[in-house]
């Protein structure tokens, strides 16, 4: 297995690598839990010890997003890429389709799922999806929704419930669950379905796609990205001056 390069960040071992060699490593592991970290995740493992435990013990994790950037600039390092999951997801699911490898699409509101399929194998062409289920009835019953996916034959689950549940509900039943690799993906399925629109290309250059979001969807996310920033760069300073330059 590839053994990709890190920057240890808020005391997680954060991938740096370009997407393609970060996709290569992971499908070339035989089993793999993925979790995408971002400034409100941080924020969220500083205060949830169960979210905390299930970012440790995650096979790779993969840096999203300028909060991070900005944390490793603080301590001399530099990402080779900022490895967000609304733009590593179709590569992703290209590599899946080109190795012959099947999908299960876990999360979202009623219909998301069946939606983002879809609009995956446009993207994917050959990719097979091995099956769908919502976040909601979809979740009720946890052992049906382990046997759904086990059935399944997937040889990946994707889950976007949200940071933590879906990290933490990946970590606790990845014992159970059958495919090789789990990954928690947040809002993809809700961009790839259509049911948010993706910020325009200038202000994702610009990394200002949090403030896409924020224009979108101003009450929920007021706190995430307003006030959790501000929490974000304070945990940043007193990692920088407690830990000093990595590099």
């Amino acid at each position: 297995m590839p053994v990709l390069p890190s920057i240890r960040l808020f005391d997680l071992d954060l991938v740096s690598a370009s997407r393609t060699k970060a996709i290569d490593a992971l499908l070339a592991q035989q089993r793999a839990r993925v979790a995408f970290v971002n400034a409100h995740c941080v924020n969220v493992a500083m205060t949830d010890p169960t979210y905390r435990r299930a970012l440790h013990s995650a096979d790779m994790l993969l840096p999203d997003g300028a909060g991070l950037e900005l944390a490793a600039r603080m301590h001399g390092a530099q990402f080779q890429d900022n490895l967000n999951g609304t733009d590593l997801g179709p590569d992703l699911a290209s590599a899946l389709a080109w190795r012959g490898l099947s999908l299960f699409l876990l999360g979202g509101r009623p219909g998301v799922a069946e939606r983002a399929a879809t609009r995956l194998q446009n993207l994917a062409p050959g990719l097979e999806i091995a099956g769908t289920c919502d976040g909601y009835d979809g979740l009720r019953d946890a052992r049906a929704t382990i046997d759904a996916i086990n059935a399944s034959g997937a040889d990946m689950v994707w889950m976007a419930t949200g940071v933590p549940h879906q990290d933490i509900w990946l970590a606790q039943n990845a014992a159970h669950l059958h495919p090789r690799f789990l990954m928690g993906v947040g809002a993809l399925l809700d961009f790839l379905s259509g049911r948010v629109t993706r910020a325009p290309l200038w202000l994702r250059r610009a990394r200002l796609e949090w403030l896409w979001r924020l224009g979108l969807e101003p009450r929920r996310m007021f706190r995430r990205y307003l006030i959790g920033n501000v929490i974000f760069v304070g945990h940043a300073v007193r990692h920088r001056f407690r830990h000093g330059r990595s590099q």
